[in-house]
């Protein structure tokens, strides 16, 4: 009790000296935004700070909705009781902007104190399936933080909106917007129109780079997004990471993310290699952002949404959850594009290649004479082990096969089966690249190999 009384106390003194000035504002900690509307924006990016992940909370005579739960229970009961210093009204509700653990797994915090917590329904279904693997990751890499997050308990929030809904917390009206698929599947937006304040949550970065790697983006809409954001009647945003801000940091955000698809799309039109790219791009006033670690992540989801819509690639696969892509580049009339996948049995890789050729057909010299280039350029050592056909789409394709190994020169373990095949249709070579790593054991290579040669066999060229 002693040590929540001094607690209490600290926020209570930062509260007594928060404003609503531009001065106020631009500080960590407990911020008042008016009277109603107050912001907790975390002193830093480091996990015991919460990853850099703010919260906040509205204040109406019949109670308190709290935006955003925070990363471990530790920092969900300092925001409960910077709340407690400011009112004690009830907390009614929750609203997770999106499900981040950053942002959502104090939820089970503010559920003991009653709250009904809100979201969208992709958010609650998100927040269900990944924070599993979240915690499976922490495990794994993070031996601090995972300690931090022992007594994390995942609450799923109580019922979902639509794409705009008012709660009405007494003299206060706030409102609940969605406008589609952004930073995440299910980006909330939370506004108190008469305080002209907005929270975010992770559309916004302040200073901090955004995260684009969120399987659910969408960086067309989150444009889109941005650009309504802009034109709202709105004084104070709350960012995701960041401190207080306005228009400002809307407009630098939205360059953020169209400078980095202008970039990655130069270098896939050039056939660079992503990891090349990861090294050499850069965002013009980007260089002092916080978390500096997201930014080759960054370039990363960007090349794998762009890929696909700069090769324009004329066929189809049929790739069972949990393939993405990887790497790709050049254009509709030559390009590549890699897929990968991790299963219990391993590592799946299939990579297409196409360009414009003379040939009628394919002769097994052709694919020796490709497995030679490559090697040359390649981490890896391919052996030819013999020829047979495959299926490709309904055709018996020529196709080698064999062992690969990483060249003993870069050092890592690695190896396993590939197979190669080439078909010509309308003008171009078509060359399917198969590869498994079931860690050295064969029956799993085999399993893995069967099932990249029936994604070769839905190869589908596109009509029209």
């Amino acid at each position: 009790m002693k040590r929540l009384f001094v607690c209490c106390a600290m926020i209570a003194a930062l509260f007594l000296h928060a404003g609503c000035g531009k001065r106020d504002i631009d500080k960590t900690g407990l911020v008042k935004l008016s009277g109603k509307v107050y912001a907790m924006i975390a002193t830093g990016p480091a996990p015991v700070e919460g990853l850099g992940a703010n919260s906040g909370f509205v204040v109406g005579s019949k109670g308190v909705l709290v935006v955003d739960t925070r990363y471990t229970g530790a920092l969900a009961n300092e925001l409960l009781a910077a709340i407690r210093a400011v009112t004690d009204a009830p907390i009614a509700y929750v609203v997770n902007t999106h499900y981040h653990p950053d942002h959502a797994w104090g939820n089970m915090v503010f559920k003991e104190q009653g709250a009904v917590i809100v979201s969208r329904p992709e958010t609650r279904e998100a927040l269900i399936k990944y924070s599993p693997e979240y915690l499976e990751f922490y495990k794994a890499r993070s031996e601090g933080a995972y300690a931090m997050l022992s007594d994390v308990r995942v609450v799923a929030p109580d019922t979902v909106f639509g794409d705009e809904t008012e709660i009405d917390l007494g003299g206060v009206k706030v409102v609940l917007r969605f406008f589609g698929a952004a930073h995440t599947a299910g980006d909330a937006v939370v506004i108190i129109p008469k305080e002209k304040v907005a929270f975010t949550g992770g559309l916004l970065s302040n200073g901090y780079h955004p995260n684009l790697g969120d399987p659910g983006a969408d960086f067309d809409n989150w444009i889109t997004t941005l650009d309504r954001l802009g034109g709202m009647r709105v004084r104070h945003f709350v960012p995701g990471q960041g401190k207080v801000c306005g228009k400002d940091a809307v407009r630098a955000q939205k360059k953020y993310i169209e400078t980095l698809r202008r970039e990655c799309t130069a270098a896939i039109k050039k056939m660079t290699p992503l990891e090349t790219a990861a090294a050499s791009i850069a965002v013009p006033g980007a260089d002092g952002y916080l978390q500096p670690n997201l930014f080759p992540f960054n370039v990363q989801a960007v090349y794998r949404f762009e890929i696909p819509r700069v090769t324009k690639p004329d066929f189809t696969l049929a790739l069972p959850e949990g393939f993405q892509i990887i790497d790709g580049g050049g254009g509709p009339k030559m390009g590549r594009i890699r897929w990968s996948a991790r299963n219990e049995a391993g590592y799946l890789e299939i990579e297409v290649q196409w360009k414009p050729t003379a040939r009628g057909e394919v002769i097994p010299q052709d694919i020796a004479e490709q497995v030679a280039k490559y090697i040359e350029s390649s981490e890896r050592r391919l052996a030819i082990e013999g020829t047979r056909r495959m299926d490709i789409g309904g055709e018996e394709a020529v196709t080698s096969y064999g062992l690969w190994q990483v060249k003993p020169e870069f050092g890592s373990l690695g190896g396993g089966r590939w197979a190669w095949a080439q078909i010509v249709r309308d003008g171009r070579l078509y060359s399917i690249q198969l590869a498994t790593d079931g860690g050295n054991i064969p029956s799993k290579d085999e399993a893995n190999m069967v099932l990249l040669e029936k994604i070769a066999g839905s190869f589908t060229m596109k009509r029209g």
